[in-house]
């Protein structure tokens, strides 16, 4: 029975490690094409060119935008009275980071494997611990919709975009925003929404019906966490969601930190707010729309040109993917960290469970 899981297993890893190849694949594919058409000697002349201290400052941003991710994490746990080592939050976040980058689902991807990574670490239920990473990730969406707002509010009332991509902006923001809101209203309100809509899931599809029973009741248990967040826990909710605001400026302001720096024709150029306000909100809508490889290879590349060029166009098609890569490379670190966090774990969890097994099921 053991080796019928253990190939079962195998068999899994090898379907998602050709998928992630291929995802790679596809995304270096379009990277080169892109790299051909705009100049991959100029596009790397201005990676080059950033210099020394450009370059301490792009790590920079990056660096203060995970910490503050990772503060608001653990104020929302200590908020619910969960005691987490700090050194564990710090690991279980960048695991969770490095996951949802390398993964076609921005945001989201890695927040179960969060979750695992603590889960032990705490006497709090399954059920609270997982909330805080919900509350955490929305938290995350409302400040972003906050900068995607007065951006769209300059997109809608500009008249150098054209009228197609202002209605595709609308409709992406307005999307998004929906979403948000109904979030807000359903934890808020405590209406568990989700939990119902799986219950009467399994009301239609009677031979699911115990196990999405089981289900809505531990997403119902969660949205119980989740709403007194802004209830009992409102004060930590709050500070938590200024923690998150500040790590989203970072990112906000990531253009102006690169091409302050930079040697192309937008060195020491001071971006103004309806500028930073447009990309962001663009980049973000297509992040959405465009993580179909790990980290956006190739995809966030192509789409930052055609932003760029609507909204600054004095910038050059090399100095756009130049700055795109140039993040890249140094949000690669924070992946590596947390993937060599979680193979660690990983690792550490095999052993246990050898160590645990009885000895005659070691032998067989």
């Amino acid at each position: 029975m053991g080796s019928t899981h253990a190939s079962i297993r195998t068999m899994t890893l090898k379907r998602s490690g050709w998928k992630i190849a291929l995802s790679i694949a596809i995304g270096l594919g379009i990277l080169i094409g892109v790299l051909s058409f705009v100049g991959w000697r100029e596009t790397f002349a201005q990676m080059v060119g950033l210099g020394l201290l450009g370059i301490l400052s792009v790590l920079g941003n990056v660096l203060m935008s995970m910490t503050f991710w990772i503060l608001c994490w653990w104020v929302i746990l200590r908020s619910y009275g969960i005691q987490i080592p700090f050194r564990s939050i710090i690991g279980a976040r960048f695991a969770g980071y490095a996951v949802s980058y390398l993964t076609p689902t921005l945001y989201f991807g890695g927040e179960p494997v969060r979750a695992m990574l603590v889960l032990g670490k705490s006497e709090a239920p399954t059920t609270r611990i997982v909330a805080t990473i919900v509350v955490e990730r929305f938290l995350g969406g409302l400040s972003m919709i906050v900068f995607i707002l007065m951006g769209s509010f300059y997109a809608l009332s500009s008249q150098q975009i054209p009228a197609p991509e202002r209605r595709l902006l609308a409709f992406a923001i307005g999307f998004v925003t929906f979403w948000i809101l109904v979030g807000l209203i359903n934890f808020a309100g405590n209406f568990k929404w989700i939990s119902r809509s799986i219950r009467l899931l399994g009301r239609l599809v009677q031979r699911w019906r115990k196990a999405l029973d089981r289900a809505a009741a531990k997403v119902s248990e969660t949205e119980d966490e989740v709403y007194n967040a802004f209830t009992k826990h409102w004060k930590g909710t709050l500070v938590a969601f200024l923690l998150q605001t500040v790590a989203t400026f970072f990112v906000y302001t990531r253009p102006q930190f690169f091409f302050w720096f930079s040697s192309g024709t937008l060195s020491g150029t001071l971006f103004t707010f309806p500028q930073l306000s447009l990309i962001f909100a663009f980049t973000i809508m297509l992040s959405f729309f465009l993580w179909i490889t790990p980290g956006g290879l190739g995809t966030a590349e192509a789409a930052l040109v055609a932003v760029f060029a609507l909204v600054i166009p004095a910038a050059t098609s090399a100095g756009v993917v130049a700055y795109s890569l140039t993040f890249k490379l140094a949000e690669s670190i924070f992946v590596a960290m947390g993937m060599i966090y979680l193979t660690k774990r990983g690792i550490q969890y095999m052993r246990t469970r050898a160590v645990e097994k009885p000895p005659e099921l070691n032998d067989k």
